[in-house]
């Protein structure tokens, strides 16, 4: 199973305060690439009480990625008490004009009206969310996570059938790399024969001795088993990863491919064959392309 790291999900709800009073929530999550878990919480000033407990239900679901969490509400004033008015702060207005009063000797009589002008005399009561509203709200999210992981399953299946074709694809290039590796060696342990039969024991050509010397040398840089028998092994490594049940596999695949670019590079350094210089440019598009899908997984 493949998850990808990209993917959206959205939900709506209502929250019903009393029989007259509700709001109504729409809740968007979407998720990008990333190297690891990273949020963006973009919450009513109401809910932002609960936004750590988002992140952690988010980040134990979704693993890795970029996650955004954004949440609409139509009414928040349903979050709004009655107001009151604030005695002391009345009450030290009138302490403080009394004594300007006495100080300054003016006598002019306060009204109402004078002390409803005065900055601060009123408070609005705030109430947090009842416990079934935030009940209500956790479970909504959970089951958003859901709803975005089976995108991102959706996804990962068009991944997997990309890769596995790519998979399948470097194989059959290795495959002719391997053919054309044994047609080089064939053809330079001919030549290293030939320059053999050439060779007076009792009076070697310098010359001889040096072409069959560099003959040698070549025939051992050419020789590209270990290499191919490594890709190989990488391979058979990948795809037991892209078919096994483990989630968390994109990090592991990246590097697979990494040690697979290693191989085939330095096949393509000991080996200056024209023929097998095509075939290993083949296989690094397609590992290219590979890498490209697997920074998209989980």
């Amino acid at each position: 199973m493949i998850r990808s790291m990209t993917g959206f999900a959205t939900k709506n709800i209502t929250l019903h305060f009393n029989e007259t009073e509700k709001a109504n929530i729409t809740i968007n999550l979407k998720s990008l690439n990333s190297r690891f878990f990273e949020n963006t919480c973009k919450l009513p000033y109401a809910l932002n009480a609960l936004e750590t407990e988002f992140i952690k239900m988010l980040k134990k679901k979704l693993r890795r990625g970029h996650v955004y969490l954004v949440i609409h509400m139509d009414n928040q004033n349903v979050f709004k008490g009655s107001v009151q008015p604030s005695i002391s702060t009345v009450n030290s207005y009138l302490q403080a004009i009394e004594t300007i009063k006495k100080e300054t000797n003016v006598s002019n009589n306060l009204e109402l009206r004078d002390i409803l002008r005065l900055p601060n005399i009123f408070t609005l009561e705030e109430h947090g969310l009842d416990a079934t509203s935030k009940k209500t709200l956790l479970e909504a999210v959970d089951a958003l996570a859901d709803d975005l992981i089976i995108a991102q399953e959706q996804e990962g299946a068009a991944l997997k059938t990309d890769i596995t074709t790519r998979v399948e694809h470097m194989q059959q290039e290795m495959s002719n790399i391997a053919t054309e590796s044994k047609k080089l060696i064939e053809k330079q342990k001919n030549t290293v024969n030939e320059l053999t039969a050439q060779v007076d024991k009792e009076n070697i050509d310098p010359q001889i001795a040096t072409q069959l010397s560099s003959a040698y040398a070549f025939l051992d840089k050419i020789d590209i088993h270990e290499e191919i028998t490594r890709f190989n092994s990488h391979i058979e490594s990948l795809q037991e990863q892209v078919s096994s049940n483990k989630i968390d596999k994109g990090k592991r695949l990246d590097f697979t491919l990494q040690e697979l670019a290693r191989e085939i590079n330095t096949i393509t350094a000991k080996c200056s064959d024209a023929a097998i210089s095509k075939l290993a440019i083949n296989i690094k598009v397609e590992l290219e392309k590979a890498r490209e899908q697997a920074q998209n997984i989980v």
